[in-house]
């Protein structure tokens, strides 16, 4: 994108109030051929997503839960989904670790290393805390010509601080493990 080409087209019709299921924060929008997928977080209802208008401006269905935890701390928080090698990958935060699940369509159907529904209490953690590195979140992925699959997180390193002021950029190249996305080497 060119400094100065970004326009403002206003709300797209996703919101929230009190009473409302969700609180629609942390959005993500992924591009599925020609549809348009808008997945966000609601804190206490977990992750929804609601399919979007072929200018992916407005919504064009009303939203529905991916994801939902009843065990631990309800709030499942900035979820982002890929696509990679034939599966739709879901990421989120929860209790400061990154949790994944995939599905063969980006609309549902998630499940994770175990079998488990996302809407179910499923999740496998993807990266949690470890060493000096605490609460990974905030986390992508992308492809890199030359090093493959790549997740971006924010964390806190324990040895720096813990303030909001204390945190630092990570990524690390992903690998494979009996069909499922691993991290490996740690690139910064």
């Amino acid at each position: 994108m060119d400094y100065g080409t970004w326009t403002d087209k206003g709300a797209m019709g996703v919101s929230s109030s009190a009473g409302s299921a969700y609180n629609a924060i942390d959005a993500n929008v992924i591009a599925v051929g020609s549809s348009y997928y808008l997945t966000f977080e609601s804190f206490w209802n977990d992750i929804y997503q609601v399919a979007l208008n072929s200018a992916a401006t407005n919504p064009s269905g009303s939203s529905y839960q991916l994801a939902y935890t009843s065990v631990g701390s309800p709030a499942q928080e900035v979820s982002f989904i890929f696509y990679y090698n034939g599966y739709y990958y879901l990421l989120w935060r929860a209790e400061y670790k990154i949790k994944m699940v995939r599905s063969t369509t980006a609309a549902g159907n998630f499940v994770d290393m175990n079998g488990v529904f996302a809407r179910s209490n499923g999740g496998s953690v993807f990266l949690a805390s470890y060493e000096t590195t605490y609460g990974p979140g905030g986390q992508g992925g992308f492809t890199d010509g030359s090093l493959g699959l790549v997740l971006y997180y924010h964390y806190a390193k324990t040895t720096v601080g813990l303030g909001d002021g204390s945190c630092l950029f990570g990524w690390n190249k992903l690998s494979w493990s009996n069909g499922w996305q691993v991290v490996s080497s740690w690139l910064y």
